[in-house]
């Protein structure tokens, strides 16, 4: 399942641990009260701390997580945290104090410093994934993908304001709260990685590669660029906003060219891909020849060129003589070789508007356009020859091979199958001449017998 989806696979495969992760991290806070690990709680002395029913959420959505293959109790857990942070939220309801843990020592702490409280950012994360892993567990990956998005973008949010030194961006979630409730978060949100708009940025393809590319800029450059606008106006005021037009614009022109280049190079890799599939689709792959199929094709456009401007055509069969002896004297992989080696010398002793294809078993048709009857019999013999004169001892010794070769010109209102099957006659004649020769068809001669005797009578 999803194997050409291999950054889908690993989104899948890292819930579960983004889960634990989050469970162990929500469990570290909470045995935290107990032995006084302030540190952990409250990692800043005077910014905000990790409340206990923070943490509490945080194990129970981490436990639905862990049970989320569509089960009522991931449901129960995620239904139970959504409703205690829907009332923090929405009505500003707090848990009595006889039911938050460890209430005592959450009073001496918060003698101490700042308030530590169950906060309205805290709540909207912990609400939106929880809704995101309802969503999920009742097969709405969509609608999960989006709320479980939220959720994890509060955390963040909260982690930008600690970067810019912004209190108003994490409110009351502290650092340790970050840490706890972005795993779960992430978690929620790649467990419907197979679906939706993550399995497009996770997509092998070219859109999922250039999602990527530009989240990752649109993400990345605005944090760079705020950070630096930030130590820029503690120097110059009047130089940040200028700045901060230099820099978009440069960070989109970089964004643009990425892009393009990442195109570039898919479409490349897509141009290679489809040049390597006609060549598969036409090509014959012992011999590199065109097929069958390609002769066909070329062989109507040809055909109709030559009937609408009344230009010549011709065709030529070659077939490499006593082949079978060959193949039974030296073996089928000296026989390969040879058809091989065939083919080259055809293809090296044409005109790049001939086609040479391998017709089957030892025989090559050569299209040839612009072509009488008479410049086509000179192409066949110094084709003829060209093999006749080829040393093939380094194959295998003693190797000696030769062709016989017929040849047509087409005639008026004449098929393509006729004309080879009249090419196919002045072949027959070849090899009942003695072979090793070339032989040309009569313009006119019956063309549906392909018996040998009627074929010599037909070309005596």
């Amino acid at each position: 399942m999803h194997r050409q989806f291999p950054l889908v696979r690993f989104a899948l495969s890292v819930t579960k641990p983004l889960a634990l992760l989050s469970l162990a991290s929500a469990l570290l806070v909470l045995l935290s009260y107990p032995l006084g690990m302030e540190q952990i709680i409250r990692p800043v002395v005077t910014g905000p701390g990790s409340h206990p029913v923070t943490a509490s959420c945080i194990i129970l959505l981490s436990l639905a997580q862990l049970r989320s293959k569509h089960s009522y109790l991931a449901l129960l857990l995620a239904t139970l945290v959504a409703l205690v942070s829907a009332a923090r939220l929405f009505f500003d309801a707090h848990l009595p104090s006889d039911v938050v843990p460890f209430e005592q020592t959450l009073s001496r702490i918060n003698q101490h410093g700042h308030a530590i409280n169950f906060g309205v950012h805290s709540a909207f994360c912990l609400l939106m994934s929880a809704l995101g892993l309802i969503a999920f567990n009742l097969f709405r990956p969509r609608l999960s993908q989006l709320l479980a998005m939220l959720g994890f973008a509060m955390p963040q949010v909260a982690m930008t304001g600690y970067a810019f030194g912004m209190s108003h961006f994490y409110g009351e979630m502290s650092l340790t709260t970050i840490m706890m409730v972005t795993p779960v978060t992430l978690a929620i949100l790649l467990s419907s990685a197979h679906r939706g708009g993550i399995r497009a940025i996770l997509s092998p393809w070219a859109g999922g590669k250039v999602a990527r590319l530009q989240l990752f800029l649109s993400m990345g450059v605005p944090f760079l660029v705020g950070l630096l606008l930030i130590k820029t106006a503690e120097r110059s005021p009047s130089v940040s906003f200028g700045l901060l037009i230099v820099v978009i614009s440069q960070a989109s022109a970089l964004m643009i060219a990425l892009s393009a280049i990442l195109y570039e190079q898919m479409d490349r890799s897509r141009r290679a891909s489809h040049r390597q599939l006609e060549q598969l689709a036409t090509r014959d792959p012992l011999t590199g020849a065109y097929n069958r199929h390609a002769l066909e094709r070329r062989a109507e456009i040809e055909l109709a060129r030559s009937r609408r401007h009344g230009f010549p055509l011709s065709a030529v069969i070659i077939d490499a003589d006593h082949f079978k002896r060959i193949n039974d004297t030296f073996g089928h992989s000296v026989g390969d070789i040879v058809l091989q080696r065939l083919a080259s010398l055809l293809s090296s002793n044409s005109r790049t508007q001939d086609l040479v294809a391998r017709w089957g078993g030892e025989e090559f048709v050569l299209l040839l356009p612009d072509t009488n009857a008479e410049n086509t019999l000179k192409v066949a013999e110094k084709m003829r020859d060209a093999v006749a004169s080829t040393d093939f001892s380094d194959i295998a010794e003693r190797l000696q091979v030769t062709i016989s070769v017929g040849t047509a010109q087409l005639a008026r209102n004449e098929t393509m199958s006729e004309l080879l099957r009249r090419a196919d006659l002045a072949l027959y004649q070849a090899k009942d001449e003695g072979r090793n020769c070339v032989k040309m068809a009569p313009a006119m001669v019956a063309i549906h017998s392909s018996h040998s005797k009627e074929v010599q009578q037909q070309l005596h």
